[in-house]
């Protein structure tokens, strides 16, 4: 199957779940050739959000990083105006959830550059939610449930860059299915 566009795949770590009050604080992605869905280019970033030492340490924790490479992370400004330097704006969206969509969204007003992207957006667990309906499996699919599902592992959970490549992984897996 071919589409219209290169599709990029992101995924975020972040301080929670709120996307009006938390902030990013690691953000990756991996382009997907809109041909042959093969990686063509990728980004990942860890995102310093304070000068605290006490604030860097417990990121450094949820990130599984040190101190001193988050303390020479980029701050956010940098860091999306770089995402968007690399990729652009004429590509599509896929993320596995839509909140990780409204954090983007809310990087970029805080780091000031424009959203410009098309509003069509690839929800990789809508997706992989009517895939296994359709092969029999009667719950809500976690990200979790479609590795199980394609026999895929992940090493490292806190690793965003593995973990949006294990996405654009089962996308193409669905895609190859359907």
């Amino acid at each position: 199957m071919k589409f219209i566009k290169d599709i990029l795949f992101f995924e975020i770590q972040t301080t929670g779940h709120d996307p009006d009050k938390d902030l990013i604080i690691q953000l990756s992605a991996v382009l997907l050739d809109k041909d042959n869905l093969l990686e063509k280019n990728n980004f990942n970033t860890f995102i310093r959000v304070s000068y605290l030492d006490s604030i860097i340490n417990e990121h450094a924790k949820i990130l599984h990083t040190d101190y001193e490479t988050l303390r020479k992370s980029p701050k956010v400004f940098d860091a999306i105006k770089s995402f968007h330097t690399k990729f652009g704006n004429d590509l599509l969206l896929a993320t596995h959830s839509s909140n990780n969509l409204w954090f983007l969204k809310n990087a970029f007003k805080k780091a000031a550059v424009t959203y410009n992207y098309d509003y069509h957006v690839i929800q990789l667990w809508t997706l992989g939610y009517i895939y296994t309906l359709n092969y029999g499996l009667n719950k809500m699919p976690t990200f979790q449930t479609l590795l199980d599902y394609f026999r895929l592992k992940q090493k490292t959970p806190y690793d965003m860059r593995e973990k949006v490549r294990l996405e654009a992984e089962v996308f193409r897996k669905i895609i190859k299915e359907v």
